[in-house]
């Protein structure tokens, strides 16, 4: 089908599959959102090995899609130019061939494909782990909860779950969207999911060889692997309420999304602070080898765009390290019996005022509020130093020097003088806790004083993966970079 439209007139649609919701946008040309909207999906289910597994019904998520998308969209249709897929990666989701043309996404047979193994499954053991065939990757590690892992306890622990021949396909969430809206026989996935997936072989753009040698590895089923960027398909005639025709693109990783949304130059780094903490830049495909050498052991890197390279500080200490302090002050004053039923949510916004009080007072004291350990240091842990008779009965200050800890402890993972021998100039800052926390605002732009600190008071971050996959979208079928 001929779509021939003016850029101005022209529309972009970006779909982000999350852990917990669906979110949806429609940019224009100019990148400016017109339409957005979420829905949670409810497709968490019970695992048949208990708490250990994290498992959702796929069918679920697709009929959030359908749910959220297509009222989105019923006016704006014949405007659409492009459609990009994002979402959670590292998870897992098997399917056969539907003998008939899927009509609707409100719908989809259960019996089509397996439960939705996520990212957050605990399954597979270190030494579990550990047994599994090395490939020679500097870049990725093994960890439960990755696709190709899960493949691997289903297959030691479940051994008809592949033999019956029940089915054809794997990926991930975003690989089984794209699947069917393009009604295509065997999956394509891009580089960054296959990465997330676990045993990618980025030289050959493909899978590692050492499966090949492993009987009980279903590697038919493993989707075919292209850059993110490539458009695989366009929307089938069949899917009622669809744009039929449009290009459909590859599924793309959440995080590669989010910074490509706010990312424009090399010399900028883009830092995240909501839940978790994450700090991210560009890196050049050429200049790998080189960064990684001097690299601090808390970044990883992760197949981009264009053949470059992200480089990423996923911290696990963000505000959910002061969200945990706050509870922890409930429990003490219920476990003295002084207050029953002390909700934080309330107890946190008088202690950030306490807090601001202390902003500009100097203190010996030290809190590094590292509760949940690192990926890079699982065994990393917090500490309290410089304490006093004063600066300890203050209740103020140690919330202030908790709420700096945060920051400190990002900057001890990803120091200013490293990001300065990387050329950046430029740390744009997002997230609810530095929107919300002056505290944590002002620790940032003291610790890297020497690089403008710009802070993005919009909170977009909840929609900036559906943002970034519109965007990518938009450039590659116009071919500008705005």
């Amino acid at each position: 089908m001929s779509r021939k439209l003016k850029l101005t007139d022209s529309l972009w649609l970006g779909i982000d599959i999350g852990t917990s919701s669906v979110k949806a946008v429609l940019i224009n040309f100019d990148g400016d959102t017109i339409l957005s909207k979420s829905l949670p999906t409810m497709s968490e289910v019970k695992s048949g090995i208990g708490c250990s597994g994290y498992e959702q019904n796929p069918q679920k998520c697709l009929k959030t899609v359908h749910d959220l998308v297509l009222p989105l969209i019923e006016k704006e249709k014949h405007r659409i130019n492009g459609i990009g897929v994002t979402g959670q990666m590292h998870g897992v989701v098997f399917w056969h061939k539907s003998k008939d043309k899927i009509e609707s996404l409100e719908c989809i047979d259960e019996s089509l494909s397996s439960n939705l193994y996520t990212w957050q499954d605990q399954r597979c053991s270190s030494e579990f782990l550990e047994a599994l065939p090395k490939w020679g990757s500097s870049l990725q590690c093994l960890s439960t909860g990755y696709g190709c892992a899960t493949m691997f306890w289903l297959a030691r622990n479940h051994p008809t779950f592949f033999r019956d021949g029940e089915y054809c396909s794997c990926g991930t969430i975003m690989d089984f969207l794209v699947a069917i809206l393009c009604d295509i026989d065997h999956p394509v996935t891009s580089d960054q999911l296959a990465a997330s997936l676990g045993y990618f072989d980025e030289t050959t753009l493909g899978w590692s060889s050492v499966l090949q040698d492993v009987d009980e590895f279903p590697l038919h089923l493993l989707p075919k692997v292209v850059a993110a960027g490539t458009q695989v398909g366009e929307v089938c005639a069949s899917l009622n309420g669809w744009p039929a025709g449009v290009p459909v693109f590859v599924g793309m990783g959440d995080v590669q999304c989010a910074m490509y949304d706010v990312l424009k130059n090399t010399s900028d780094a883009a830092v995240n602070i909501s839940t978790s903490i994450q700090l991210g830049f560009v890196v050049p495909g050429h200049e790998l080898e080189l960064v990684q050498q001097q690299s601090p052991s808390s970044i990883s890197y992760f197949p981009y765009f264009n053949g470059n390279k992200l480089a990423l500080c996923a911290g696990l200490n963000g505000g959910n390290a002061i969200h945990h302090f706050v509870q922890c002050i409930t429990k003490w004053f219920t476990d003295l019996g002084l207050i029953d039923g002390i909700n934080p949510d309330d107890l946190l916004p008088k202690l950030q005022e306490l807090a601001e009080k202390q902003m500009n007072v100097n203190n010996t004291l030290i809190v590094r509020p590292i509760f949940f350990g690192e990926r890079h240091n699982t065994g990393l842990a917090g500490h309290i130093s410089g304490f006093n008779s004063t600066n300890f009965s203050d209740i103020g200050a140690i919330f202030k020097l908790l709420c700096e800890g945060v920051v400190d402890h990002l900057h001890d993972m990803v120091p200013l003088k490293f990001l300065l021998s990387r050329g950046i100039n430029q740390l744009l800052i997002s997230g609810s806790v530095p929107v919300n926390n002056p505290i944590v605002k002002q620790r940032l732009k003291q610790l890297y004083e020497d690089i403008a600190v710009t802070l993005d008071l919009k909170e977009t971050d909840a929609v900036s993966s559906a943002i970034g996959a519109a965007k990518l979208v938009r450039d590659r079928t116009t071919d500008v970079r705005i």
